[in-house]
């Protein structure tokens, strides 16, 4: 999956709303084990520089997201109008 043309094709002014919701799939996920370490490492950097809600930060959050949980991650993006 191109995480980075799926974020690309994200508005600007919707990616807050995208971090926020991928944010409540990883919290909320009891796969936390299946997350790569440099993915941990790389959400933990873009939140401690207010990054989240960036494309780099977001695209983060996607690839994490999509690793834990793909199916409720597709399903909130579908829902966001978010294109995969």
């Amino acid at each position: 999956m191109d995480f980075d043309k799926i974020v690309k094709n994200i508005p600007q002014n919707s990616l807050e709303k995208v971090s926020d919701e991928l944010v409540k799939i990883l919290l909320g996920s009891p796969n936390t084990d299946k997350m790569p370490e440099r993915l941990a490492k790389a959400i933990l950097h873009h939140w401690q520089c207010d990054e989240l809600s960036s494309p780099v930060g977001v695209r983060a959050l996607l690839e994490a997201s999509m690793i834990l949980e793909e199916e409720k991650t597709k399903a909130s993006l579908k829902t966001l109008g978010v294109q995969l």
